[in-house]
């Protein structure tokens, strides 16, 4: 089936920002929890971002705080490797 749109490149869009959501859950999910700070230092992500980031995780409920750390929530929405 010919169609008339040009051929694609074949390198796949990437969005930074899931990326770097999903980097932080693999910390998390590593360290079994960590401060913001820790999760900044350990994963690149500069501090504020990684606020924001937290803060969007924790309102959608795959995240919460206990004391200063960050820990992922007990969610069955969260497949995390074992």
């Amino acid at each position: 089936m010919e169609t008339d749109h040009p051929q694609k490149d074949s390198t796949p869009t990437l969005i930074c920002s899931v990326q770097r959501a999903l980097r932080l859950v693999e910390a998390m999910y590593a360290e079994d929890g960590a401060t913001a700070k820790r999760l900044a230092r350990i994963t690149g992500i500069p501090l504020p971002t990684v606020y924001h980031l937290l803060r969007t995780l924790t309102h959608e409920g795959y995240v919460h705080r206990v004391g200063g750390s960050f820990r992922l929530a007990d969610d069955p929405r969260l497949p995390v490797a074992s």
